[in-house]
């Protein structure tokens, strides 16, 4: 009986996820926060259900975002970085701080960098966004970027004992 209020549990985590995603259609402005939101919901998931149903959602979601909303810069920010880096975010915490960090943001970057290139080469999202303010777009953007991630890391670090306590409340309710 445990697996199907988990996998029924997955199902609405990852139909939240979807509607979330759908909203930066309508409202742009949170193209880039939704993503974030959308990865604690797949965390949230982890902490109830295990791991296993997490990634579930996190595959399920993906797929649908990249298939049924128009925002497909959004849908990559979900899919190639924020929809699975709370689940593998401890592979990287069991190395030294310096070396964890390091491999963090190599990382981001690097998923960055393929939000963007997949964006405008494959979907044909206009990259006159990425020329407006000259050379320097790109590196002021990437920067931005690296200090929001920093920003998110070390809030789910901070809030772990209150998404930890959400989870048991959640775990107590599909008891």
């Amino acid at each position: 009986m445990k697996k199907a209020k988990y996998t029924a549990l997955c199902g609405m985590a990852a139909a939240l996820t979807v509607v979330l995603m759908a909203a930066t259609t309508i409202l742009p402005v949170l193209m880039y926060v939704l993503p974030i939101i959308t990865g604690i919901i797949v965390l949230l998931t982890s902490l109830v259900a295990g791991k296993k149903y997490a990634f579930g959602v996190y595959a399920a979601s993906s797929i649908l975002l990249i298939v049924l909303i128009t925002d497909k810069e959004s849908a990559l920010t979900y899919t190639l970085f924020f929809g699975y880096y709370p689940l593998v975010k401890d592979v990287f915490e069991r190395f030294p701080k310096a070396l964890s960090w390091v491999l963090k943001l190599v990382v981001f970057n690097i998923c960055a960098v393929l939000i963007g290139v997949i964006s405008v080469y494959v979907f044909g999202i206009s990259g006159e966004e990425y020329s407006e303010f000259g050379r320097w777009t790109v590196p002021v953007l990437l920067g931005m970027a690296n200090l929001v991630f920093l920003l998110y890391d070390t809030a789910l670090k901070k809030n772990g004992i209150l998404l930890e306590r959400l989870a048991d409340k959640i775990n107590k309710t599909i008891k």
